[in-house]
């Protein structure tokens, strides 16, 4: 790996797999960028997922996208703002209910989904590509890690393990 700092060189780097977690995360969406950038598309790397399920779905609520990407509201809604400001989504009243504010992309905006959807397309056999160079499936390591992390928390692990390594205190008596 080049890409050192002084985490990946100290004694204790195997406590810092989030670190690494963080970087690569930033280099995917680096390089996604360049990705959509190359196929003409304009959604911020950031804003996929969002722009995936509004297109998916075809009209949502702010709500329903936060809900749908497990991510918190405020989040959800900076990632709406950009592509309302993009000119890729616009907000209405629902006809249903007056209260509450829709979501829909914009004819530009379908556009946008419809070349995302073909470069998703070859980003996941981009991805299959890596997973057969580096002979591990990715994703399905970090869906198990995941699920491993939610069954035992690793302050769970620390004391399990402080308790399997401590001594019983046995103090006989002298006589």
């Amino acid at each position: 790996m080049t890409a050192m700092n002084f985490r990946d060189e100290h004694a204790l780097k195997g406590a810092f797999v989030s670190n690494k977690l963080l970087r690569l995360v930033d280099l995917i969406a680096d390089q996604g960028d360049d990705l959509l950038c190359e196929a003409g598309i304009t959604i911020p790397s950031r804003a996929v997922g969002c722009t995936l399920f509004i297109g998916d779905t075809g009209q949502v609520s702010l709500t329903d996208v936060a809900k749908a990407l497990d991510e918190p509201h405020q989040l959800s809604a900076q990632r709406v703002e950009s592509l309302i400001q993009l000119g890729l989504l616009e907000r209405r009243d629902d006809p249903k209910d007056r209260r509450r504010k829709v979501l829909r992309l914009t004819k530009n905006g379908k556009v946008q989904y419809q070349r995302l959807r073909v470069r998703l397309a070859e980003i996941e056999q981009a991805f299959t590509d890596l997973y057969a160079e580096i002979d591990h499936d990715l994703s399905a390591i970090l869906d198990r890690a995941i699920d491993a992390l939610y069954r035992t928390p690793l302050l769970e692990r620390i004391r399990k393990q402080a308790t399997q390594t401590a001594l019983p205190s046995k103090n006989p008596k002298a006589g």
